[in-house]
C-alpha cells in the first residue's frame, strides 16, 4: 500500500449522504438534502461534474459501520470547506439521479 498525503483531499463516504441513517450513524447532511441510495460512482461523477478531481478507493470501510459496503471517494476541493462541497455534491447527485 502506498502512503500519500491526504491534505488536499476531502474524504466522502456514501454514509454521509444516506437518508436512512441518523446523524449519529454517520449522515452529515440535513435530511432534505440527503439521498436514498448513493453509490461511490454517483459521488465521484457529481464531484467531476462540479470541476473537482475525484478518486474512488474501494478497499476502505467506514469506521462507524465497518461491516457495511466498503469504499470512499477522495475529492480535491481546491481548499473549499468540506461542508460546502458536501452540499454541492449532494445537489449534483440529485440532478444526476433525476435524469436516470
Amino acid at each position: 500500500m502506498i502512503l500519500r498525503a491526504r491534505k488536499p483531499f476531502l474524504i466522502f463516504w456514501p454514509q454521509y449522504f444516506d437518508a436512512k441513517r441518523s446523524r449519529s450513524k454517520g449522515r452529515r447532511l440535513p435530511i432534505k438534502f440527503s439521498i436514498e441510495r448513493v453509490s461511490l460512482n454517483d459521488i465521484a461523477k457529481a464531484a467531476d461534474n462540479l470541476g473537482y478531481h475525484a478518486e474512488i478507493e474501494k478497499h476502505y470501510k467506514y469506521p462507524k459501520t465497518w461491516w457495511d459496503d466498503p469504499g470512499r471517494v477522495l475529492v480535491d476541493a481546491k481548499g473549499k470547506k468540506k461542508s460546502k462541497v458536501l452540499l454541492e455534491v449532494a445537489k449534483e447527485i440529485r440532478k444526476i439521479q433525476s435524469k436516470k
